[in-house]
């Protein structure tokens, strides 16, 4: 830890100690249903068991082929890896590449990274990530997938409440209130001199980034969510070197109100 008791800086997530990078060769990977592609999608999950299942059926709904999806199990204590397992034949059928890793480093950070470069080890050219209670509609991936074969960097997607979690009427209007006010306060809060691109808000449930530049970059911080926010460290990593980021509203994932319930 540093004399402050903080591992990581607080706009970029540099490491303010030593952090070791991920041993990939003790993080054995479980090849559920074969397949090759130049875009992958990570899914961090940790306990995840309740929601798991919707997250995989849509992203065997994607329509890009090949694809490649890879969940990273960070230690979680119920199901959830029996869960990734169970979808294997379906994925296989569907011609999808399905991959579990588990991630003992407790983090979202860190299990976003390490499935990161899990799939950088098979060659992704296009890294995709979403979360395990969301659920991106199905030409999710196609779209990332084109805007970054396009030329741009990094792409935030559009985030929008669950349907099937049938909000009130006054929970949609304070979801999108608190989008909406949240981006507008993280474009002035991530200001400095030095970038090459505005901020935009970029969520770990809807983001695409080129395999070079995550590389380049440093790709997520290997962080718990109460040390940074590893999306909006990610988002100010790229453009301290890129102006080749945007915000493309048609890719659109639905993901859980849950947080926000919690929240009050």
């Amino acid at each position: 830890m540093s004399r402050d008791g903080t591992r990581f800086d607080e706009f970029e997530g540099r490491p303010r100690v030593p952090v070791a990078p991920v041993p990939l060769d003790k993080r054995p990977v479980e090849l559920l249903a074969p397949g090759d592609a130049d875009t992958w999608v990570t899914v961090p999950a940790f306990d995840e068991e309740r929601s798991l299942g919707g997250t995989l059926d849509a992203l065997r709904a994607q329509s890009l082929r090949p694809l490649v999806v890879c969940i990273v199990d960070n230690v979680s204590a119920d199901r959830t890896a029996e869960i990734v397992r169970a979808g294997a034949t379906a994925f296989a059928a569907a011609g999808i590449g399905l991959r579990l890793v588990v991630e003992p480093e407790r983090g979202t950070g860190a299990a976003a990274d390490t499935g990161m470069r899990v799939a950088l080890a098979g060659g992704a050219r296009y890294l995709l990530r979403t979360d395990a209670d969301s659920l991106p509609r199905a030409d999710w991936a196609a779209r990332m997938r084109d805007g970054l074969a396009g030329g741009m960097d990094l792409i935030a997607g559009r985030v929008v409440a669950r349907a099937d979690e049938r909000l009130t009427r006054g929970e949609y209007l304070a979801v999108a209130l608190l989008m909406k006010g949240g981006a507008f306060a993280a474009v002035l809060r991530n200001w400095r001199p030095g970038y090459r691109a505005r901020f935009r808000l970029l969520t770990g449930s809807n983001c695409g980034i080129r395999a070079e530049m995550y590389e380049r970059v440093g790709g997520f911080p290997r962080s718990r969510i109460d040390e940074v926010h590893d999306d909006r460290a990610l988002m100010n990593r790229v453009r301290r070197v890129s102006d080749r980021v945007t915000t493309d509203r048609g890719a659109i994932v639905a993901t859980s109100a849950r947080r926000y319930r919690g929240y009050g």
